[in-house]
């Protein structure tokens, strides 16, 4: 995490949770991810808790989700730059891929573990995915 994301982190968290959590959402809400799924990418908060952030009531996240969240919106605006076409990019995520053993983006990515994330976000950034 740069010094500017850590930074806001730390004047405002309540707003920065609010406003990450909303533009996850969106993305969800483009790449056809069901709450079960968005509970994963979130490190499967509780019921109660994750029901909560679904209203858009949310006080704080810890680390792991804010870096998670982090992830995804890398994966979604390295997709954009990459294709010209939105709907084209917001696919690419449902479909297989061999760098993710045939699983598409998303079913590797819903393993649950960070690395996952993590290793998706490199894909998408590196100089020779075969993205297209």
């Amino acid at each position: 995490m740069d010094g500017y994301t850590n930074n806001v982190l730390q004047q405002n968290p309540r707003k920065a949770a609010r406003i990450a959590l909303k533009v996850f959402l969106n993305i969800m809400d483009a790449w056809g991810v069901n709450l079960e799924q968005r509970q994963v990418f979130l490190s499967s908060p509780d019921r109660n808790e994750f029901e909560q952030w679904q209203q858009g009531n949310v006080e704080s996240m810890n680390l792991d989700v804010i870096i998670r969240i982090s992830y995804i919106i890398g994966i979604y605006k390295g997709l954009g730059l990459i294709f010209n076409d939105r709907s084209m990019a917001d696919e690419w995520v449902n479909k297989p891929n061999k760098e993710f053993n045939d699983q598409s983006a998303l079913e590797f990515m819903l393993g649950g573990d960070i690395e996952q994330l993590k290793q998706v976000r490199e894909f998408v950034d590196g100089p020779f995915n075969s993205i297209h």
